[in-house]
């Protein structure tokens, strides 16, 4: 199964998501931000990025700048829910800067996982770093 890096701050979300991930099988790597993900990243990189949008350190339109000049073809999915009025604007922003697919929180598990195989499929699902 694919590998996925999951970048969410909000713990117990995180972790949620990364269960749910794994027990549909793929592998997830989990960051607390967007500056530990990119530094995973580039250690072990992944076949598909999933990013929060309003973190510390390095906020997600950072990060998805960041991943997508340096693998074009890596499928990176933000998601934002935080300041909700201004989610959409953050999301579209993310989709213009390089973000395959956008979510806005809250999402279904049923939604997310129907993205990233849609990424997958774009993207090939295999790791562009390799």
């Amino acid at each position: 199964m694919p590998s996925i890096l999951l970048i969410e701050d909000d713990e117990l979300f995180r972790d949620a998501l990364a269960t749910a991930l794994s027990e549909r099988g793929y592998t997830v790597t989990q960051a607390e931000d967007g500056e530990q993900g990119v530094k995973l990243f580039r250690a072990a990189p992944t076949d598909l990025v999933l990013t929060d949008i309003v973190m510390p350190n390095k906020e997600g339109i950072a990060t998805v700048q960041e991943l997508r000049r340096d693998h074009p073809a890596l499928g990176i999915i933000a998601m934002s829910g935080g300041l909700a009025h201004d989610a959409p604007l953050y999301l579209k922003l993310a989709g213009a800067l390089g973000a395959t697919r956008t979510l806005k929180k809250p999402f279904s598990l049923p939604t997310l996982l129907t993205a990233i195989e849609e990424v997958l499929g774009k993207t090939g699902g295999h790791n562009p770093s390799v």
